[in-house]
């Protein structure tokens, strides 16, 4: 299974999101079933697989439903069509099936749901990039060598050739044409922002995560692009600090399609930094896995106002707390928002961590005073404008 197979716009195909009708009789088995993986919601790149096996889709049928509270965060659905309708369905990471629309579950055998599941595990490996170390990576992506990057949310591909780097990899665009491609993807203006990324390279994919500012030394004459972009893997560094970039790190983990996994293995602190990150990179998805919920009124208004948002950055780091045997935690922390066209301010924030139990994942509950952009008081500025 090829990935350029199975990648394709979001515009190429046109699917309603009603429910089934229900008809009298016997129900008539489904005619097309199609598995959809995409990043995020806003994502344009997807990728797809349809079946077309009666066998198979007669199988779906009687569905047994039960209600739900909500639907699980996920990257792969499922449109199952029938008599010129279509509903989608939501699947999470162990196969369950959820009725988007009215938030129900679908009660599948457990031999055809591991059989779908299977399915939807090939698109999603078609999609997404291995998450590889830079130690591993960088014995492909080598000095000078050419690949290809993939853009994961605009599907937008260009060449670019590694000119240097040893802690993470230095790269510039190969043409004026790569060059035009790359700005295209930063939506016409160079930007420090991070991006998650595909690199191929001789078969392989590898997650990766770029920004796009050029800087530094320039090797290829003509390309149109002045200096270098730095691309980071799995696990690599600054040059200069010899840390880790949390910003880039976690674009690799949306680029390896494993951002659930990143947050069970944070840390409620980086949980709380990762909503910082998410703001700053522009980047509703992770925004999203950080709240956890897809229900939180708060997650849609921070969504709505973040292209209002320059940057907003952490003034001290947070205070270490026992988290042992704890289920809540409260994280205040002081930040300096830069919102557009506006004056920064200070101000504190109170971070409402969460969990179910001890071993499932840190989530954000609230933020206090809730923070949505452009609708800072004024009153608060006056006082805090520097």
């Amino acid at each position: 299974m090829k990935k350029g197979v199975l990648i394709m716009a979001a515009a190429a195909v046109c699917i309603g999101l009603g429910s089934l009708p229900v008809r009298a009789g016997a129900p008539a088995a489904p005619s097309k079933l199609t598995f959809v993986v995409q990043a995020s919601p806003e994502s344009a790149m997807r990728s797809e697989l349809t079946v077309r096996s009666p066998k198979l889709l007669k199988k779906l049928l009687p569905e047994k439903v039960r209600p739900v509270q909500q639907v699980p965060l996920t990257d792969v659905y499922a449109v199952l069509e029938k008599q010129g309708a279509a509903v989608r369905y939501a699947i999470d990471a162990q196969g369950n099936w959820y009725d988007t629309q009215h938030r129900q579950s679908l009660e599948l055998p457990q031999v055809l749901k591991d059989r779908l599941h299977g399915y939807a595990e090939a698109v999603r490996a078609a999609h997404y990039g291995q998450l590889t170390s830079w130690e591993e990576a960088r014995k492909t992506v080598a000095m000078k060598a050419v690949c290809r990057i993939v853009d994961l949310e605009t599907g937008l591909a260009f060449q670019a050739q590694r000119r240097a780097g040893s802690s993470h990899a230095d790269m510039q665009p190969l043409t004026k044409a790569d060059t035009a491609v790359m700005k295209e993807i930063y939506k016409g203006a160079w930007s420090w922002r991070r991006r998650a990324v595909l690199i191929e390279k001789d078969g392989r994919s590898f997650a990766a995560s770029m920004h796009g500012m050029p800087h530094g030394g320039d090797g290829i004459p003509g390309n149109g692009f002045s200096g270098h972009f730095c691309v980071h893997f799995l696990g690599s560094t600054t040059h200069r600090s010899k840390t880790v970039d949390s910003d880039h790190q976690w674009m690799v983990y949306k680029a390896a399609g494993r951002l659930e996994e990143g947050f069970r293995l944070a840390s409620p602190y980086a949980v709380a930094d990762s909503f910082l990150i998410a703001i700053n990179q522009q980047d509703p998805q992770l925004l999203r896995y950080a709240f956890g919920d897809t229900a939180n009124p708060e997650v849609g208004q921070y969504i709505s106002g973040i292209g209002k948002m320059k940057a907003i950055r952490r003034i001290n780091p947070f205070r270490d707390q026992d988290t042992k045997g704890r289920l809540g935690l409260e994280l205040p922390v002081e930040v300096t928002v830069h919102e557009v066209d506006r004056r920064p301010i200070k101000q504190k924030l109170t971070f409402h961590m969460k969990r179910s139990d001890e071993s499932a994942r840190w989530v954000i509950e609230r933020i206090e005073p809730p923070f949505f952009p452009g609708q800072t008081s004024k009153a608060l500025r006056r006082a805090q404008s520097f």
